[in-house]
This record gives C-alpha cells, structure tokens and sequence, in this order.
C-alpha cells in the first residue's frame, strides 16, 4: 500500500511517496510523478517514508530520470533508508541515480545546477560570435610554488611551471625548462634548445612527479568553456583578447588568476595548448613571490597580456562534446600514439573553430597549504624521501619524522603522523631504500615473519616508489599500545650484564624466534653460492678491501706483525676459490632465516616482548646464518681496538679463539688486556650463538657451512663507513683465520699447493 504526497506549489516539485513502491502501487506512484513532470526540469522526491522498492519502482524512476535529463535536468532522491538504499546499491544504480541524505541537500544541488545554466552567455567580438558555458559555480584558488622540490602530478593539477621530469633522486639541469601539467600528462620544453622537447604520461599519476622550480597551478576543474559560434579561423591573440574579460565576471575580491586550455582543430595541425595570462594582476604577485617568468612568454595584444605555456602536437583530434569533462577528453586525446611533439606558444597560431576551456582562481594560494605537512628535527628531507613521504601517509596532515639509525643500505625514520583534523595516529617506522631492497621487504616480510613470528607486530601497511627508491611503511606498536618505550637490543648489548643479557637472547632465539630455527629441514644447500658477501649487499667488496688495505685480491697470503703468522687472504680466496666451487653441494639443515640479523632490527619494549624489522633478505637459507651474522657483530664489530697495545692483545688472542671453529667446543684463549669484562660478555654470547647453532643441526659437528657463514659478515666489515681501520684490519685478519679453517676441511676444500 502506498500513499503519495505531492507538493507542486514549491520551485523545485517534491513527491514524498509512503510506504511500498511495488508492482501494485508503482502505476499509482507513476501517475504522481506525471502529474509534476511539466512544471520543471528538476523533481525531488523524498524517499525517508518509502520502505520497500521494487524492480517496477525502479523501472518508473528510471523513466523520468530519462525525460528530465532529455530536457537538461534530472531527478533528485533524498532520505532514502536502508534497506532501499540497498536495493539501489546490489544493482549499480547507487551511481546512477542522484542521492542526498535530506530534502535541503537535493534542493542545494539544483539550485546550483541552474545557477550555472543561466550563466551562458553570447557575445560578439569584431566578425566573431562566441558562446560561454559555465561548468562550475564553485572556484578553487590556483597556488604559486616557490619551494623547490618534488610535486607529483595529482598535486601539480592543471599548471605551468619551469621544473623538469623527476624520475632520479638528483635533478638535471640541462633538461629544466617550461613545462606543462594536464592531470595525467606533462610536456616538457627545455631552456637549453639543443636538447628535444619530451612529454610524460605515466600509469600513476599519484605516484609521478615533477621537479619544480617555480609554477602556477589551477586546480582540476576549469570554470567555463567557450566556443566559436559558427565554424572559423581565428588567430590566438583575438581569441585570448575577446575571452579575457570574462575574468571579471569571475571576481572574488581576492587576486584571480587566469588560464587557458585551447584545442585547435586545424587539420594537419591539431594541437592541444595550457597557458597562464600573465596581467598586471599577475606580475604583481609574482613580484611579491619573487617569482620570475622569462622562458616560454608570448604578448598578446597592446594592453600588456601575455601567455605562458606550451603545446602538445597531436596526431589526430576528435570533436569536443560540452557534455564531456575537460579531464576525461584530455585523456582521449593526450596518449601516446596522438602526440607529436611538445612546443612553445607562437605569435603565428591560427585556430580552426577552437574549444577553450578557462580557469578563473577563486584568489591565491602558497601550495603548502593543502600538502602534507613534513617535520624533522634538525635535518631536511631529500626531496625524493618527501615525495615519497607524501605518497605514503595520505591519511595524514602532518608527519614529525626521526631519524632511528643508519644503515649500510638503507634509511630507518620513526614517523609520528596526524590525521587531517589533527588527532595522532599509530606510530609507524619509515624505510628508504632501493626499490629491488623494499620490494623484497614487503614480500618477504609477508611470506616469512608475520605467518610464523606471533608477538611481532612490524606489519606492511604500504610501500612507495620513485625512480630506483622505494619506502616501506610499518606499523610499528608495542604490545603496550603506543606509548610503549621501544628499544634496539643494542641499548641492551651496551649497558646490561652478561648473566642479563644470556636469558633475553634465549627467550629471543629460543622461544620468539623457534618457529624459525626450530623447525630446520634437511636439503642440499651451496654454502659458496649462499653467503658469497658480493650477491647481497657488498659487490665491490674486493676492490674495497685493496683500497682501505692496501691488500690485492691476487696476493695469496698477508703477514700478522703482531703474532708473527701468515694468513691465506680471504680476498684472494673470495675472488679465486669462491669461483672454482660455486656449485660445491653439501646436505645440512637449512630453515627460515633473517638474512641481516643484527642488534639495530631486534626491538624490546618495556616488558621485553621482542619486534623484528628489515626483512628484505629473509629466505630460507643455511639454519645457521643468523648465528653467524651475530657472532661477527660481537667478535669483531664490538672489539676494543682502542689503541695500538689494545689492539695487539686483542689480536693475539683474537688468533687463538678462531684457531678452530667447532660449534661443540669451547675456543681455548685467554684475552690479557684491559677490557675483560667486554670481551667476556662478547665471547658468552657468541658461545650462546654457537650453542643455538649447535641444537639447530641436530648437533652436526662439520665446521663448514658456519665458517661459510662468518665470512660472510666477517669480510664486508672493511666496508663499513662506521668502522675505524683497525677494525677493518680485524675482519681482514679473522676472516684469514677462518679461511685457514676451510682450507683444512677435506670435505669441502682440500689444501692446494
């Protein structure tokens, strides 16, 4: 049953129709929304009191959706509940149909909507006759960017600029010059005239950016569009002169600025041009702005106009409806396969039976207004880490970022963010680094840690890329909730005891991280292909080592001073017994492991529930990796190398610790120095690593694959910028002693002559 109240005596007609629209009441509900249709090209009709929509309900709204738009105008619903907006939605009609939440909203939309339609106008100019058409009643302000640096293209709008493509951490110089920006496409024409215009249209243009010098910028909706009224040649300094004072019809009181989107027709010539109007109104502000305008300005006129911009060349060019949107037909035509080229504006250009689209700003604006808000504490972002910092926390209006730690290959910052209206959101963790480095992370980090690793809370929550860089975003909350102390275990390395610090590593290795370590596998592994230090991180460790050490890749054997002893040289052996045994297969235990397990990606909150991060090597691999990466951290990145008497106790007994390497037994050496307690706490621990080891091959005996695995991280320490020379010379020295080891080991590699 349905009643329908109709109430025609308003300037919009509103039907309230009660109760069910079906098909027995839908002919009722039909023949009131007849009965209104004459008085207008806009209808209301409030659903709030309609509890059941039917197939023939939606049919019969269809039907005069269809006649009103036929004259221009359309059907508006408002109030619908639920379970009738439901309907709407299963069957994609939510996007059809006009909805509002109230009466009041509906009736502002069209009263809007006829705003514009009678602001169309028709005037002459000399022998020409032009047609305006409004499109939006609203404005926004166009925005004047000072600041160098990255803007991406959703950003940038429709602008034009002096800046260059930004695909590279670093700009180039040489190919600055005007450029142009379209939404979704960009042309560039240097200053240098020995290097070719080039345009951009990339897959993302969230995700592309721009390097900018300086540039106006106008929004994304032009205000009106103008039309010759009959077919024509026109030249583009008449057409600019007779649209020009249309500006004021637009004043706002505030500075308006002014720009032009003109498509031209022409055969043989079709072109799409973007160009700001520089007036007196203009300069004036870019005088205050310090903002100069030279490259790429044409005058118009005597009155002192002129135009900034450039032109696409197209191809071919198909008509331009009023009804499309300004946006969706530069899409149509702005494509690869239709451009030609990219040009400067020229005196010389006629226009045949041109479509111009214009936008009047609603005022001026600095663009930092509308872009995230980036803080630091006393250091400036790269430009590219901003950019990428913009993309990653869209949800935010201000980010305070900190930096965590350096590392050999990657940036670590702590990230407090804000939303929009200014509540603070969950802390997260920022990770820049190579785009393969970020890539891996994320999948890894997915596949390997957030399965099997239950307290940890390093979740992905999006990943960035520009160019080469990448940025990972994590979540990065304490069990505690957010105002959790988190602490590398390197806070607890440095200040806790031994006889402290013994029952934290058990609870991380043996209870945190056993689903790793405590589930090996059996298989065939290649210890010379898996921790060869030149795959992962360290390519140029070799030609490193020469030029700190002074030591070639070719010598065989270096001399110890301090102990008198000959070692082979673990360079040598990296770059010529490496090679000959890369295919060397031996069967042992392998198991999920970290691949860069140190102190700077183990966390600890005030409870001491343990975090992970930085997973972009993490695989399955030799069970005993991660053992051995610690083990190199402890024994040579923390020795006490003070000074040169320091230094040679230290290597003496350096020499007797690693005269065998068994993961069952207990080195026999004895340090003499003046650091006891830190050496004893660093051998405690590296016996711990060796013992979890131990357990994680099924007590296997072969020395091998853990020497394998200490040379990997033991030989890359000369790379390190941190790292003083006697500690390169260390790892130089251990990885020699480790090399001897090898050497001796029949099983893998028999001593050559």
């Amino acid at each position: 049953m349905i009643t329908v109240t109709i109430k025609a005596d308003l300037s919009i007609p509103l039907v309230i129709p009660a109760g069910r629209i079906d098909s027995i009441s839908s002919s009722e509900f039909g023949q009131a929304l007849q009965s209104v249709i004459e008085q207008g090209n806009f209808l209301i009709i409030d659903m709030s009191q309609c509890e059941y929509l039917s197939s023939a309900g939606i049919r019969i709204i269809l039907l005069y959706e269809k006649k009103l738009l036929a004259r221009g105008g359309g059907l508006f619903l408002s109030g619908l509940l639920p379970e009738v907006f439901q309907v709407l939605e299963m069957s994609g009609l939510n996007k059809v149909f006009h909805l509002f939440q109230n009466i009041e909203a509906a009736r502002s939309e069209i009263e809007r909507l006829e705003l514009i339609s009678k602001g169309s106008g028709k005037w002459l100019d000399g022998a020409y006759s032009f047609n305006f058409y409004p499109i939006e009643n609203k404005k926004d302000a166009a925005f004047i960017w000072k600041s160098p640096g990255i803007a991406g293209y959703n950003e940038l709008g429709f602008s034009v600029g002096i800046g260059s493509p930004a695909e590279t951490p670093e700009e180039d110089p040489l190919i600055r010059g005007v450029f142009i920006s379209i939404g979704h496409c960009s042309g560039f024409f240097p200053d240098d005239p020995r290097i070719p215009s080039d345009f951009r249209i990339p897959e993302q243009p969230a995700g592309a950016g721009i390097f900018v010098n300086r540039a106006l910028s106008f929004g994304g909706q032009p205000s009106g569009q103008v039309r010759l009224s009959d077919p024509a040649s026109i030249s583009l300094e008449h057409l600019v002169e007779a649209i020009y004072p249309i500006k004021q019809r637009f004043k706002s009181g505030e500075p308006d600025l002014m720009a032009l989107v003109i498509v031209n027709f022409e055969p043989g010539n079709h072109s799409v041009s973007l160009c700001a109007l520089v007036d007196q109104e203009l300069n004036e502000l870019l005088k205050l702005s310090e903002f100069t305008v030279t490259e790429g300005l044409i005058a118009i006129g005597t009155n002192g106009l002129r135009l900034w911009g450039a032109r696409f060349l197209l191809s071919d060019i198909p008509p331009a409806p009023v009804e499309v949107t300004l946006p969706d037909f530069l899409k149509k035509v702005l494509t690869f396969e239709n451009i030609i080229e990219v040009a400067p504006l020229s005196h010389d250009d006629h226009l045949i039976n041109p479509v111009c689209w214009m936008f009047v700003s609603n005022g001026v604006s600095d663009p930092s207004a509308k872009r995230l808000k980036i803080e630091t504490d006393d250091f400036i972002l790269e430009p590219h880490i901003a950019f990428l910092t913009r993309r990653l926390y869209t949800d935010s209006g201000r980010v305070k970022i900190s930096r965590i730690h350096g590392g050999y290959s990657a940036q670590t910052f702590q990230v407090t963010s804000y939303d929009h209206e200014g509540r603070k959101l969950r802390p997260t963790v920022m990770k820049i680094a190579d785009r393969a480095m970020i890539s891996r992370e994320s999948d890894r980090c997915k596949r390997y840690a957030n399965p099997y690793i239950l307290n940890n809370s390093a979740m992905v929550l999006g990943t960035e890329f520009f160019g080469n860089a990448g940025a990972l975003r994590y979540n990065f909350v304490g069990i505690g909730g957010e105002q959790t102390r988190l602490r590398w275990l390197t806070h607890y390395f440095h200040n806790w005891t031994t006889e402290q610090l013994e029952p934290l590593f058990d609870k991380i290795f043996l209870q945190i991280l056993h689903p790793w370590y405590g589930q090996p596998i059996q298989e065939v592994i290649h210890p010379f292909q898996d921790h060869d230090p030149r795959s992962t991180f360290f390519p140029q460790l070799c030609e490193t080592a020469s030029d700190q050490l002074s030591i070639s890749p070719d010598e065989k054997f270096f001399n110890v001073k301090e102990v008198t002893q000959q070692l082979v040289n673990p360079y040598w052996f990296l770059n010529h017994e490496f090679a000959s045994r890369r295919e060397t297969e031996i069967n042992y235990y392998t198991s999920i492991c970290h691949g860069d397990l140190n102190m700077q990606n183990i966390l600890l909150d005030e409870d001491m529930n343990v975090y992970l991060i930085d997973f972009s090597e993490t695989k399955p691999r030799s069970v005993i990796s991660d053992f051995a990466r610690l083990e190199a951290i402890f024994m040579v990145d923390n020795a006490p190398l003070h000074d040169e008497k320091e230094t040679e106790v230290y290597l003496k007994f350096i020499c007797s610790f690693y005269d065998t390497v068994r993961l069952d037994q207990k080195p026999d050496a004895i340090y003499v120095g003046d650091h006891s307690e830190q050496v004893s706490k660093n051998v405690a621990l590296t016996m711990k690593m060796r013992e979890y080891a131990f357990k994680s091959v099924g007590q296997n005996t072969d020395p091998v694959p853990y020497c394998m695995a200490l040379l990997e991280w033991i030989m890359p320490i000369v790379c390190y910028s941190s790292a003083t020379f006697e500690h390169k010379r260390l790892s130089m020295i251990v990885s020699g002693l480790i090399c001897k080891t090898l050497i001796g080991s029949d099983l893998i590699l028999p001593q050559k002559g």
